[in-house]
């Protein structure tokens, strides 16, 4: 039994991509009471620390997931998976995922300015319904994900592909990989 929220590392790379799925709900649920606490209190200093959680998450971390997925973990799972119809439905799946991927930009867009000036202490509202975009854009996407991915990657990778896997996701981030 864990205790602890212990989040899985660069070893485990599936489990830690599914831990950032995790924290990218937990980043977008508190960007969800933002537009409230304004309204009720301002921008006080839990509004501007929730506003540079949620910008530090989306401008680093959220970046990193998807260079995980767009250049390691879809090529990987394209190369893998043999020619037939299951190949065929994970290249529709990444084609919509990749898609979700160009659409998360321009609604992240729409949120970062006034985001930036709240954590900065400046008094800004946020626009509900921006958030909401966002937030539905991964409420499709992060079940579709964890739908398919997971299996696949069971099925078709072997321990040398998650090590290399884990390997450039530590990369990435610039740390290193566990001995």
């Amino acid at each position: 039994m864990n205790l602890f929220d212990t989040p899985a590392g660069f070893d485990d790379p599936i489990g830690m991509w599914m831990g950032c799925h995790r924290r990218i709900e937990k980043q977008l649920k508190t960007l969800a009471k933002l537009p409230a606490h304004l309204a009720d209190k301002g921008v006080d200093a839990d509004a501007s620390n929730a506003a540079l959680a949620v910008l530090r998450y989306f401008e680093k971390a959220a970046p990193h997931h998807h260079e995980d997925e767009d250049l390691d973990l879809f090529p990987l799972l394209e190369n893998r998976i043999p020619p037939g119809a299951e190949l065929e439905q994970f290249r529709a799946l990444r084609a919509r995922l990749e898609d979700d991927h160009g659409r998360m930009a321009p609604a992240w867009a729409k949120i970062r300015k006034p985001l930036q000036a709240i954590a900065d202490g400046m008094a800004r509202s946020m626009d509900a319904a921006d958030i909401a975009a966002l937030q539905a854009i991964y409420d499709t996407h992060i079940p579709a994900e964890e739908g398919a991915i997971p299996g696949l990657v069971k099925r078709h990778c072997s321990a040398a592909d998650l090590e290399a896997l884990g390997r450039s996701m530590a990369a990435r981030r610039g740390v290193a990989f566990p001995a």
